[in-house]
């Protein structure tokens, strides 16, 4: 049997998600000659596993091999039109995420709404990956929907998406991100502070206050008031800095731009 016709059998009969990983890039590293027809073939098969791993081999063979790209690009296309399962389906459009082409997106937008969070995930992350600036109107919808999410992974990539990838502004993408400062998920609350605050939008500093007071503050919070630069924050900075609760770089960056030095620029 050939070494890959082994590690596809290894990738497809393991369930630990970081052993099927690691099999899927021996496949990219050692065996580059026909993945690309294998995991077409996969893609085409029976198995919902099968089909699974080959959009997941295809979306990073994509980024090895240029010249595959068309190819790469076509099969999981054709892929997406006819799947109706889960989880080949989140895997087929995480592979298109992986392949920079945003003339894709049109086929990804229709599944923002899929009733499995495991797609809606997948598009949330193609979406925000793969739009340019400024965000067309129907990628800007698609990201506030999904922020708004009942899965709080799904809301963390789609604010990420709209509020740190994107430079779209205005009050409905200020409405969502302010939205999500109350949070239950602590990353989706993160990623919805810095949103604003690169916005430069007042209503983010009392937001930012509790954070910085949090004990599950992190790295994201301390660059937000950064980009904040209001002086309102400095209290929560200093008291930051006396208990060493984050990294010194960062906090002192923070307590530079809202003591007034070295100010941030408004959003473009």
């Amino acid at each position: 049997m050939r070494p890959l016709d082994v590690r596809i059998d290894a990738a497809l009969g393991t369930y630990d998600e970081d052993c099927r990983w690691d099999l899927i890039r021996g496949i990219l590293d050692e065996c580059p000659d026909d993945v690309l027809e294998a995991s077409t073939k996969l893609l085409v098969g029976q198995p919902d596993r099968g089909r699974t791993l080959g959009a997941d081999i295809l979306g990073r063979l994509a980024g090895i091999e240029s010249d595959m790209r068309a190819a790469i690009i076509e099969a999981l296309l054709t892929a997406l039109t006819v799947e109706k399962a889960a989880a080949p389906t989140a895997s087929i459009v995480a592979a298109l995420g992986h392949i920079d082409d945003p003339r894709t997106l049109s086929f990804v937008f229709p599944f923002s709404l899929h009733p499995i969070a495991e797609v809606r995930l997948a598009v949330a992350f193609a979406v925000a990956t793969l739009s340019r600036q400024p965000l067309e109107p129907e990628a800007r919808m698609a990201l506030i929907r999904l922020s708004q999410d009942c899965d709080p992974e799904v809301r963390d990539w789609a604010t990420f998406g709209l509020g740190t990838l994107s430079s779209a502004d205005g009050p409905d993408v200020r409405a969502a991100l302010l939205a999500r400062t109350e949070d239950a998920s602590h990353e989706a609350r993160a990623e919805a502070l810095f949103g604003l605050a690169v916005r430069r939008d007042p209503r983010a500093v009392p937001h930012l206050i509790r954070a910085l007071q949090s004990p599950l503050v992190g790295g994201l919070e301390v660059d937000a008031a950064a980009a904040a630069g209001d002086p309102r924050l400095l209290p929560a900075l200093w008291a930051l800095q006396q208990s060493g609760g984050a990294d010194e770089v960062r906090l002192r960056r923070a307590i530079e731009r809202c003591s007034g030095r070295n100010r941030p620029t408004l959003l473009s």
